[in-house]
């Protein structure tokens, strides 16, 4: 079978897609990708990506530029989605309109998906702006389309005529996704709010965001930890150290754990946090924190250590997580999509089998009460978040001699099992693709 995949992103920037990609070639299938050139970090890293294995140098890959190397052809791009905009709120009912209004790489996708030499017999869509290419592509060509709902659209945070935007995006669910041969959501909320918002779907799976099993290492067990420190091991990852991550919430936290007049009778704390730090993060918010550290009494001073890794490669950041004990979910809850996303991070950690300590976003509620011995759940204010690491800083020792235990539950989230769900949409398409073959 032929799979065409489309992004309106690349394959570094959707980890998603890279999975479902390789595994499309392990089962045998032709694949064509097209995908942007972003004109950032992540043009090289999906081109490293793309020649990982024998297998990924079997793809096609068509890239889109989307930067304005060619100005005539970026600023045409640019123009024409700008002038949907001005003409949506006369044409609302225009599937055209509403599609470049929302998204100018998805006529680009569109435009470049109908010069393909060979047609596919399943096109397999990320993002919602390959939502409008994906279904015109599938009503031309008479073959299926499954859309990935890796977030609630509408629910995002949306920066530019966010009203009119919110008002676009589920007009194109509503009147498309019900064309799709196959729905997956990355989560049961997100699943939930799509298929209410679309009027339900006869062919939908929730696949979550996890990842092969073969990344995480067994932690030691809890006579091995090493003794030279007996601090609590705090771990925070992200693609960025920044602003509304939940961070700033933590740090002043972790200030108040230092001026608690009972914090002495607790070991001290070690936090580490992974990715590329904001320089303007480190002005307002780290370097602050540091010198509240430092101006603490003398016997409190070491209380609380704080160390910033540079980005790591997935199975580097993935093998490192064994060497804490508590990982960080702060999640603020910051839009609807926030609350409904189970995010690749919380997914990583239990499958280090980390003990999870997740603010209470009605997703990480649902995903933590699915395994009561995750760990626990905290409010996103100061004070809940200071009062859940307190309280956390007595139960060191049950939290390492159980790390093993929740490794082995761990695997149950395994990419090798979610990916099996993908068999079953792919293996059921109409009969149009049998008789393509």
């Amino acid at each position: 079978m032929h799979i065409l995949f489309l992004t309106t992103n690349n394959l570094a920037t959707n980890p998603r897609l890279y999975k479902e990609l390789c595994y499309a070639l392990e089962l045998g299938h032709q694949c064509t990708l097209l995908q942007f050139k972003l004109g950032n970090w992540s043009d090289c890293r999906s081109d490293e990506l793309l020649v990982k294995s024998d297998e990924l140098k079997r793809v096609q890959v068509i890239n889109i530029d989307a930067t304005p190397t060619d100005r005539i052809k970026w600023l045409k791009w640019g123009l024409l989605e700008k002038f949907a905009q001005k003409l949506y709120p006369i044409f609302k009912r225009s599937m055209k309109i509403n599609a470049l209004a929302t998204s100018r790489r998805a006529f680009q996708l569109l435009h470049t998906a109908l010069k393909l030499n060979e047609k596919p017999n399943l096109i397999c869509a990320h993002n919602l702006g390959t939502l409008y290419p994906a279904w015109k592509c599938s009503q031309k060509w008479n073959i299926p389309f499954v859309f990935d709902v890796e977030d609630y659209h509408p629910g995002e945070f949306i920066r530019f005529d966010a009203k009119n935007e919110k008002k676009r995006r589920e007009f194109l669910m509503k009147k498309l996704l019900p064309d799709a041969h196959a729905l997956t959501l990355a989560s049961p909320l997100i699943s939930e709010y799509t298929l209410k918002l679309i009027g339900g779907h006869p062919n939908h799976k929730v696949i979550l965001n996890s990842f092969p099993s073969s990344e995480f290492i067994m932690p030691k067990t809890y006579d091995l930890v090493p003794k030279t420190s007996n601090a609590l091991r705090l771990v925070w990852f992200s693609q960025k150290i920044s602003f509304g991550r939940g961070l700033e919430q933590l740090l002043e936290a972790l200030t108040l754990l230092i001026k608690s007049s009972d914090l002495l009778t607790y070991q001290p704390i070690n936090l580490t946090l992974i990715g590329d730090l904001d320089p303007s993060f480190k002005q307002q918010i780290i370097q602050p924190f540091l010198s509240s550290i430092a101006s603490a009494k003398e016997d409190k001073s070491q209380i609380i250590n704080l160390h910033i890794e540079n980005p790591m490669s997935q199975p580097d950041l993935h093998a490192e997580l064994a060497n804490h004990d508590i990982s960080l979910a702060l999640e603020p809850g910051k839009d609807l999509n926030n609350n409904l996303a189970i995010s690749n991070k919380i997914i990583a950690y239990a499958q280090a089998g980390l003990y999870i300590l997740a603010t209470d976003t009605p997703a990480q509620k649902q995903f933590m009460d699915t395994d009561t011995n995750r760990g626990c759940i905290s409010g996103q204010t100061v004070v809940k978040l200071k009062d859940s690491l307190f309280n956390l800083m007595s139960k060191t020792e049950s939290i390492r001699r159980q790390h093993q235990e929740r490794f082995k539950r761990g695997k149950e989230l395994a990419w090798e099992q979610e990916r099996e769900k993908l068999i079953t949409i792919w293996m059921a398409t109409p009969t149009s693709i049998e008789n393509q073959n």
